[in-house]
C-alpha cells in the first residue's frame, strides 16, 4: 500500500487541478493565471512576485509571464516598492477583486465536487496528513541540505 502513496497523491494532485480547472473554463482563465489570483488573495496585497512565485512553487520567470498577462488583462497592478526599487509589489485591480471573487466560488464548487463522499471527519484527517506528509518534505530536504 506505502509504495502507491506517492503516485495516488500525484494523481490526486493532478485531477484536483483538472476538475478545478473545468469549472474555471466558465471565467477564461488557465491554470496559471486562477493559481497565481488565489495565492495572491491568501498572500495579501503588497506581496512580491518572487513572494508569490514562492508561495505557488514555481520559478520566477513563469511568474513574470503569468503576471504580465494578469497586468494585461486589467486584473493586478504591479508597482514599485517604495523600500527596495528592485521589488515590485503586487495588487489587485477592482476587475481582479471580482475575478478573484469568481475564482474562489468556482473553487468551491470543484472542492465540494471532489470532496463528495467524504465525511467532515474523514476531510479533516485527510488535512492532518496531508499536512503532515509535507512537514515531513520540508524537513527532510532541509536536512538533506546540511
Amino acid at each position: 500500500m506505502e509504495q502507491n502513496l506517492g503516485w495516488l497523491l500525484a494523481r490526486a494532485a493532478f485531477n484536483w487541478r483538472h476538475t478545478v480547472d473545468f469549472y474555471m473554463e466558465e471565467l477564461g482563465l488557465t491554470q496559471s493565471r486562477w493559481i497565481a489570483l488565489l495565492h495572491l488573495g491568501r498572500l495579501n496585497e503588497g506581496c512580491s512576485q518572487s513572494e508569490l512565485a514562492s508561495d505557488i512553487g514555481i520559478e520566477q520567470p513563469s511568474m513574470v509571464r503569468t503576471l504580465q498577462h494578469l497586468e494585461e488583462s486589467g486584473l493586478i497592478e504591479r508597482r514599485q516598492c517604495a523600500e527596495d526599487a528592485r521589488r515590485r509589489t503586487l495588487w489587485l485591480t477592482e476587475k481582479g477583486r471580482q475575478i478573484l471573487s469568481d475564482v474562489e466560488s468556482m473553487a468551491k464548487k470543484g472542492r465540494q465536487q471532489l470532496l463528495n463522499g467524504l465525511s467532515r471527519e474523514q476531510r479533516q484527517v485527510l488535512h492532518e496528513c496531508l499536512n503532515q506528509i509535507i512537514d515531513n518534505a520540508q524537513h527532510s530536504t532541509q536536512a538533506i541540505k546540511k
